[in-house]
């Protein structure tokens, strides 16, 4: 073979490669850009989810605090009237003058104040409500469905306060608002003569798990009164046992320690 003949070979092989070469190139090229596009979608739709939940947690956080203004306000109840003094006429003269002493001036309400816890609780409540509805998902919109439940409860609308509260029991990222919510939930069952759900619901959150949680103490208090109006007198000594063994420092120490001898005394 002539060296002309094996150098065109040479370069023929030498064009094979490259052109293999530049279609694994092309391969590769349109795999990365394939790729890269999955890696800046997925980090689009991950950063519009955070931008979303980011504008939500703000927006229910500005109603929230919104709300907690008129919640969290002072409430100063207006001075009952004040008794006027006469004094007795020094003269025996009947149409003498006798100077009286003057009324204080009419009670203004001061800014940012209510008369009554009412009267607080249902102002406030449309606010709870509003930023409950508009974001449940969020953390502010679970502690205001927590605070009108609550709200609720004081105005006496006590059907709507347990849906409230069931709402929270039951939407699984309520976290210790759960748990905060069984026990008002507990405790409108106990004034409804519920004193089985009462129960049901309480024994739930004495469990080991919610005592870095809850007030365990209280909730023991709690149990044991609604177990002494269920009839269950043997359980109620139980829980109140449990409160002066297990929380011997706790303020319901002396409370339990008398409802027990009262137990033992009746029997």
């Amino acid at each position: 073979m002539k060296r002309s003949e094996r150098h065109h070979l040479k370069e023929n092989a030498l064009a094979v490669v490259i052109a293999g070469f530049q279609q694994r190139a092309e391969s590769w090229r349109a795999d990365l850009l394939t790729g890269m596009a999955v890696v800046v979608g997925i980090l689009m739709l991950y950063g519009g989810y955070s931008w979303w939940t980011q504008r939500a947690e703000s927006s229910a956080g500005a109603l929230l605090a919104d709300a907690l203004v008129v919640a969290d306000a002072p409430v100063v109840p207006p001075p009952p009237p004040p008794v006027v003094n006469r004094p007795a006429p020094e003269s025996d003269d009947p149409d003498a003058e006798v100077a009286e002493t003057p009324e204080p001036p009419p009670f203004v309400q001061p800014e940012g104040s209510y008369p009554t816890v009412e009267a607080k609780m249902s102002a406030s409540l449309p606010k709870l409500l509003e930023a409950a509805g508009a974001y449940p998902k969020t953390h502010p919109g679970i502690t205001a469905r927590y605070r009108a439940a609550a709200a609720l409860s004081t105005l006496g609308r006590y059907d709507e306060a347990a849906e409230h509260y069931q709402q929270l029991i039951d939407a699984g990222n309520a976290g210790v608002y759960a748990r905060m919510a069984t026990l008002g939930l507990a405790s409108l069952e106990i004034y409804r003569g519920a004193y089985d759900a009462a129960i049901a619901l309480l024994e739930s959150v004495t469990t080991p798990e919610t005592v870095a949680e809850l007030p365990i103490d209280s909730v023991l208090m709690e149990l044991g009164r609604a177990y002494q109006l269920a009839g269950r007198t043997g359980d109620a000594r139980a829980a109140f046992q449990r409160v002066m063994d297990e929380f011997p420092t706790s303020l319901y120490f002396t409370n339990a320690q008398r409802e027990l001898q009262t137990l033992q005394i009746e029997g």
